[in-house]
């Protein structure tokens, strides 16, 4: 068995399997953020040029290589998922051939082919698959938007498996292959360019070197090993310089990132967490059974007598990762690349998000490694009794492990299964986790666009009641006032208005936001004195010391100016618009929607107080900042006709 089989049969194995494991994610649908950062995102509309979709995120961060292709895939398959999802799998295709690759030289290398040199095809092959068709990883692949994962694991083991031939080039006497050394730059520096985690490759590479080079036959000293990496000190100069692309990124999107603003957890307390979180991450890859789509109830630890005994286990697992390291034994090598893989998502940074099952893509390599090596171990000793060397015990392991991989693709075939409606992997999180708000929420949406109303605000009310601030009738209204059904939006808004008065002190930003919804539908609806109304509490809010939301102070501003005007109070009406324009001008981006909506709305008081001329200059102002952006969101251009429309009233 490990004589016969060759490298190109074994990762044609690896792909074909792979690919059967994630033949039913083509039936997936757009879920959670694939919906507003892909199917609704306006600079996917466009292919070029390329940069405004690469650095153009609707909600979250444009991560610039993942959105580049997001671009492509829209521009040839549009909003049909079926094409996402072939170059999703494809990514992962390439990945497990990579980490098939980097596996077979790895045990090639001079410090392990004596103990595995005749098994390095077959121990590489099953690495890779049960890597490949891990229902772990179908978050990361079924997942539409989490490409971006996919992506910064498939480029980091690219990277690794170029430097790994280079290496083994090396390894022979020659001079180290600078075209493979080229291409771990390359593949270093797309990953940069796909996700931040990206940033410990070039520490990977590294301890790589560290472990598995040796620098002269007979002498493996750290000295002589020292010399022989400050010979490649330009390629690790070239190295870290991809860091450059991370640093773009970061420049680049920093106001989308979560995690710049307020700490959501402060940094001791999630070290606590993820103690716990990354034993459960473990035990996941070993027993996949209770995979959750979203982890948002996880508690936060705040003690270390909380969680001792799971932070004591991870503690002792890391020791013993650095004191291999110290000793540079080859098996040390897989703590290190489980811990510092992890280390950017589960260290002392805190995310806001504690746990999430795609950030171990590429961690489950050493886990699924270190399996494969613990089956060599056992198969060993068990062919020392006598009797098992041949027959039933020679087959044994063989047996097993193909009926390993064969659980794993069902596995995985059933988790799939989850994403081909919108519902699935949210009825799927309630049964799982009951408390879970945004499973609610998710799916109140999705239940809502299938015309299901009683029961979507029903699961709606509950998601609200789990977290109060949630947005999840927010967002039931919206979408009916874009359908056109006024009413229904009005009813989700005034529900919204009732909860937050039941589960909110005065005070509460969401409060006031949720209030400030109901007035501004209520406006549309030419209900002025009911608008009235609601302004002024939120404005007694700030009277009374209270510090608003810069929007909501100008929406609750504009709104009762209009209200004032409707009820005759000129005087009243222009100095409230006064002060709205004002704040907004001072406290509110140039094309923000709010403050576009102030610019308006005074214009349209000083028109009716003949001051045109000023009134023209504020809607030709509030006109050049929108045609400035290049992707107007749906609501920009609905501004956008409504600033020409009172412009055009106003000449």
């Amino acid at each position: 068995m490990t004589g016969s089989l060759r490298a190109p049969q074994a990762a044609l194995f690896v792909a074909v399997l792979t690919c059967v494991a994630f033949l039913n994610s083509f039936f997936g649908v757009f879920v959670y953020d694939d919906i507003h950062e892909i199917e609704r995102n306006p600079a996917m509309e466009r292919l070029l040029p390329p940069w405004d979709a690469m650095f153009h995120g609707n909600i979250l961060p444009a991560r610039p290589l993942p959105y580049l292709t997001f671009a492509i895939d829209h521009a040839i398959w549009g909003n049909r998922p079926f094409g996402y999802h072939f170059l999703n799998v494809a990514i992962h295709v390439a990945a497990a051939i990579a980490l098939f690759d980097l596996v077979r030289l790895t045990l090639l290398s001079s410090r392990l082919a004596k103990r595995f040199g005749r098994q390095a095809v077959v121990l590489a092959m099953v690495s890779a698959l049960l890597w490949a068709v891990h229902p772990l990883q179908t978050q990361a692949v079924t997942y539409i938007y989490q490409r971006i994962e996919s992506m910064t694991g498939m480029f980091c083991l690219v990277s690794l498996a170029c430097f790994a031939h280079a290496a083994a080039t090396g390894a022979t006497g020659k001079a180290w292959d600078w075209r493979w050394l080229a291409g771990s730059v390359a593949a270093c520096a797309a990953a940069m360019a796909s996700k931040e985690n990206a940033v410990v490759i070039p520490v990977l590479i590294l301890a790589y070197d560290w472990f598995f080079t040796v620098p002269t036959p007979g002498d493996d000293s750290a000295r002589n090993w020292l010399t022989d990496v400050w010979k490649r000190r330009w390629f690790y100069a070239a190295l870290a310089s991809t860091w450059f692309f991370l640093g773009l990124q970061l420049l680049t999107q920093g106001g989308k990132y979560q995690e710049f603003e307020d700490l959501k957890h402060p940094p001791l307390h999630y070290l606590l967490t993820q103690s716990s979180v990354i034993l459960h991450y473990i035990r996941l890859c070993i027993w996949p059974v209770g995979q959750r789509f979203d982890y948002s109830t996880w508690p936060v630890t705040k003690s270390l007598p909380d969680v001792w005994p799971a932070f004591l286990i991870v503690a002792m697992l890391v020791l013993i990762t650095a004191i291999g390291t110290a000793y540079r034994r080859p098996w040390a090598a897989l703590g290190v690349l489980f811990f510092v893989s992890l280390a950017p998502t589960s260290s002392i940074i805190p995310i806001e998000a504690v746990a999430n099952e795609h950030r171990m893509y590429t961690p489950l390599v050493a886990v699924a490694v270190a399996l494969t090596m613990l089956v060599v171990i056992a198969g060993d000793q068990i062919r020392r009794f006598r009797g098992l060397a041949t027959g039933h015990g020679s087959r044994l392991i063989p047996l097993v492990t193909a009926g390993v991989v064969l659980a794993l693709i069902a596995a995985t075939q059933v988790r799939n299964q989850l994403y081909s409606r919108s519902s699935g992997i949210w009825l799927d999180l309630i049964d799982k986790d009951r408390e879970n708000y945004r499973a609610y929420w998710m799916l109140a949406g999705a239940v809502d666009s299938e015309g299901d109303t009683d029961f979507a605000m029903s699961l709606a009310e509950e998601a609200v009641r789990r977290r109060p601030d949630c947005r999840v009738l927010s967002d039931i209204a919206y979408a009916r006032m874009n359908n056109g059904d006024m009413d229904l939006a009005e009813s989700a808004l005034r529900l919204n208005l009732s909860l937050a008065e039941q589960l909110l002190p005065p005070t509460s930003h969401r409060r006031q936001t949720v209030t400030l919804e109901l007035a501004n539908l209520l406006h549309l609806r030419r209900q002025p004195e009911e608008v009235r109304s609601l302004c002024e509490s939120v404005l007694r809010v700030r009277d009374a010391g209270n510090q608003l939301l810069p929007p909501d102070e100008v929406t609750a501003l504009y709104l009762l100016a209009d209200a004032w005007k409707n009820a005759g109070d000129g005087e009243q009406s222009l100095r409230l618009s006064l002060e709205a324009v004002t704040l907004a001008q001072q406290k509110l981006p140039a094309a923000d929607t709010t403050r576009l909506n102030a610019m308006i709305m005074h214009a349209s008081v000083l028109g009716q107080h003949g001051n045109r001329l000023e009134a023209v200059r504020l809607l030709r102002e509030g006109i050049q900042s929108l045609r400035r952006i290049s992707h107007l969101s749906p609501f920009q251009q609905q501004q956008l006709k409504t600033l020409v429309a009172t412009l055009k009233g106003m000449e």
